[in-house]
Formats: structure tokens, sequence, C-alpha cells
């Protein structure tokens, strides 16, 4: 298995070519930036390639939360959209994918969580969880039973290992190893489990599946898979979400740079998912528009989007500074990185938060006077499309 950590947006200003000017906010300094709002064909012309992008944050959404199941797994360690037109692309070992092969994945997603014994390989523990949309239970069956036999035979000393409460579950582990590989088909889909524990007993492993496959099951009821029939012509962003965001790139549906995330989804992309959802929840965060380097949340409510505004920039507040934002604009906070973030392939030096009526938006540049001229821009569009 690969732990990748899977980047949600390319985080770098793209320059624009040809832009238009928007005359609605006198005095605004834009830049090369368009405050004129995107069509929305992205949505609306027939393709494949997008239904298997919104079927697979369907699924994002009735993922189990790896802490729920045990609190130590708190740290994300990886996940996302695993599914493209091209079929699976990640969290799957190279024999589960040459398995998966005749089949036609349509969709999936997952999420790997862990510990923070990452320096010390006795005490990790990790419950990596994925699933899987295939075009019918009994194909899901089949699917199922080569990626197991491919994972079982990948290993001489493998054995199977019995859940007593899920009996269809195709299980196995190597005795003396904490870590186990199971199965289950559940409508249409696969639910494919790894995990590592502590102690390598069958007791442990087999408790830990089940706790997993119950928190996993109790999260799909009453979920309806999307018929594959539907998937040239499902929309993504039937709200048009992504019309009220700055364009900086391709409006191309793509899960790193232009996508619209349910709260869960996007949740259990970055770390401590329980605490971020919490988040999210509590100032009932319906979606998160991504496009690039900005991130649109929905609120319930402008009261609601103003706290949860808040709470952002407070949050940032260990590793940004404030700085001076766009003059007039009080509903813009700007803040300036205090140390390059090594985990980023390019740091983010600069980001910005805009609140308008239920939107909050956050920005990020890597130099002060654009992110404040994508602020500009962003606070003109969302007043433009509010009617203000």
């Amino acid at each position: 298995m690969r732990h990748r950590s899977r980047r949600l947006a390319a985080l770098t200003v793209l320059f624009l070519g040809v832009v238009t000017a928007c005359a609605d906010q006198p005095g605004l300094d834009y830049g090369d930036y368009s405050a004129q709002p995107i069509a929305a064909d992205y949505d609306t012309e027939p393709s494949y390639h997008r239904g298997v992008l919104t079927e697979s944050l369907r699924i994002g959404e009735r993922l189990a939360i790896a802490e729920q199941i045990d609190p130590d797994l708190s740290r994300t360690r990886g996940g996302g959209v695993i599914v493209d037109h091209h079929g699976v692309d990640d969290m799957l070992s190279s024999s589960q994918r040459e398995a998966l092969a005749p089949f036609d994945v349509l969709a999936g997603f997952g999420a790997i969580a862990g510990n923070d014994q990452v320096h010390d390989e006795a005490r990790l523990k990790f419950l990596s969880i994925a699933i899987l949309a295939l075009p019918s239970e009994e194909i899901a069956g089949q699917a199922a039973a080569a990626m197991a036999r491919a994972d079982f035979e990948a290993n001489i000393d493998n054995a199977p290992l019995p859940v007593p409460e899920f009996p269809a579950a195709l299980n196995h582990w190597r005795p003396g190893v904490p870590t186990v590989g199971s199965w289950l088909v559940w409508q249409n889909m696969v639910i494919r489990v790894y995990a590592k524990a502590i102690e390598p007993s069958p007791e442990v492993l087999s408790d830990l599946l089940t706790r997993t496959y119950r928190a996993q099951l109790a999260e799909l009821a009453g979920f309806t898979p999307m018929p594959p029939e539907q998937f040239t012509t499902v929309r993504m962003d039937p709200d048009g979400l992504l019309t009220r965001v700055v364009s900086t790139g391709e409006t191309t549906p793509q899960h790193e740079e232009f996508a619209v995330y349910g709260p869960r989804a996007f949740a259990l992309l970055v770390d401590r998912p329980s605490v971020r959802l919490g988040l999210l929840e509590r100032h009932r965060i319906t979606a998160v528009a991504v496009s690039h380097n900005k991130f649109l949340y929905r609120a319930g409510s402008p009261d609601a989007a103003h706290a949860y505004a808040d709470e952002l920039v407070a949050a940032l507040d260990a590793d940004y500074t404030a700085m001076p934002g766009v003059p007039g604009l009080p509903a813009v906070r700007c803040q300036r990185a205090l140390r390059p973030n090594p985990s980023e392939f390019e740091a983010v030096r600069f980001s910005c938060v805009v609140t308008h009526g239920e939107f909050v938006v956050r920005l990020l540049s890597n130099q002060d006077t654009d992110v404040r001229q994508l602020a500009a821009a962003q606070y003109a569009l969302l007043a433009d499309s509010a009617g203000a």
C-alpha cells in the first residue's frame, strides 16, 4: 500500500492571459484578475469523467472516519478520490490494481488514518478504507474475490482470518505480523480495508475489522449508488458554486483542482478530520468548492459564515501573522506565513479570507500584492453574484 498524501490543490497562482475587468466595484485593484463569473459549461456538457468524479465524491461523503473506530487514529495519512476514467490510481497495491484490470471500476474514494507514532514502527497503527463502485453486485463480488486472491497469493505466509460477524468478508493476515487485509461487498461496492495494529493477534485484528465494518455499513445505510447510465449527464456543481470563485486556471472537473466537495469528503483530506468535520458542521458548511488556489465554503447563513471565517483566521494564527488586507474592505482579512511549510511542494506565503453573505473564500498566493488583488476580485465577484 502506498501512503501517498494527495494534494487537494496546486496552491500556485496561475497567470491569466486575456481578462476582463469588472466595473461594478470601483476603486478596487484586481490586477489581471477578472471579477466576472465563469460559464457553467463545465457542468452542462456531457462528460463521463465528471460522472466518475461526482460519484467518487458522493462515496466520500459516506466513508467512515477512522477516529470514530479507534480514537488513536486521528491523523490523516492520505486518500481522496482514487478513481478516474483510467481506473484506480491510488491506495491499492500493484497486484490488487492488476486484479482489477478486467473490471469496470466506476468510482472510488478512500482515506488512510494513523496515530502519531510515525517514527516507531512497533507502536504505529493505521487504518485504510477504500470503497470502489462497480456496475453490479455480482461484478463487485468478482472484483473483491480477484483482489483478495491476488493479495493472498503475494505472500506464501498469508493465512485466512475469520471475522464471525461478517462471514462474507474475505480476510487474511500473516501470522506474527500485525496487519490485515479484507474485502466486503455491499450492493455494487467493494469495501477494502487494510489495517495495522500493535499486537500481532488474530483476535485483535478480527475485532478491528468487525468495528470497521460496523461503522462503515452504518455510514452507507440509505445510500443509493448512481446508475452507470447517469454518469455522463450528472452535474457536479448544481448550485453553481464554482462560478462564484475567481477563475485562475482550467475549468475541467478534477478532484485536486476543480471540484465541489461535501464536508465529510473534504475533512477526510486534512489532518484531524474529526476536528475539521466538527468545525464544518458547527457552522453548517454544506459544500466546499475547490478551484486551484481558492477554497469556497458555503455556510448555512451569513452569521454562520462570519463565525466560520473568524475561526478559520484564528486557526491560522499559529502559522501566520496578520498583514494589511484590501483597503476599504473589512470583509477581507489577510495573513503572511511565519515560516515556509516544509510539507508543501511550494511554500504558500500569503493567505486572505473573504466573507460575503453565506460564503467564505480562502485564497492562497506566494506574492502579497497578488493575493490582495485576487481577494479584491473575489469580493467583487461575490458581491455582484449576490446582486449587491
